[in-house]
């Protein structure tokens, strides 16, 4: 129990020596953001670039990146996210046969439970499948999806699910422009 918090020391530690910021989980978006992403892992790169396009756009968008994985710190968890949250989408680079949803939703999900937080939306999908990498109109597909009066739970993007049929559909069209 104690691990998250001597974790955190650490990070901090780290921080200061490299200048860069190191936490648990670290949010990146508009302080004041209606629609997250929560995942962790490489994806994170290309949600940065889609949320810079959107919050250019006017859109209240962020994003939750896992820095630290079981133990699954709520406390940590809960103050990453901005109290204007209305839905979450989580991203797991796995897909469990069976199960209710993949590890990292079920986690989050059991931590807004515990904490008895309700959000509009809370949905889990999957990414980077067959070592796909993952374009920016799938992240924004993601977001999209948020948006729908009936989000699709259990989603993936990347690749064409031609078995469960849960692919988002993508704008081959949308491109971010990065200024680099």
């Amino acid at each position: 129990e104690a691990v998250p918090e001597i974790v955190a020391e650490y990070m901090k530690e780290i921080s200061k020596e490299t200048g860069r910021d190191y936490a648990p989980f670290s949010y990146y978006g508009d302080p004041e953001a209606t629609d997250v992403i929560v995942s962790m892992g490489s994806v994170n790169e290309c949600i940065k670039e889609v949320i810079d396009y959107k919050l250019k756009q006017g859109e209240k968008v962020g994003a939750i990146n896992v820095h630290l994985y079981r133990p699954f710190s709520k406390k940590y968890f809960m103050a990453a996210m901005p109290k204007t949250v209305k839905r979450i989408a989580v991203l797991d680079r796995t897909k469990e046969a069976g199960a209710t949803g993949e590890p990292l939703y079920l986690d989050v999900v059991a931590a807004l439970f515990k904490e008895n937080k309700h959000y509009d939306v809370v949905v889990g999908g999957r990414y980077g499948l067959s070592s796909k990498d993952t374009q920016p109109n799938q992240i924004k597909a993601v977001y999209d999806n948020l948006k729908k009066k009936k989000p699709l739970n259990g989603f993936t993007i990347g690749i064409e699910d031609d078995v469960t049929h849960l692919s988002l559909p993508v704008n081959p069209k949308f491109q971010v422009k990065t200024d680099y």
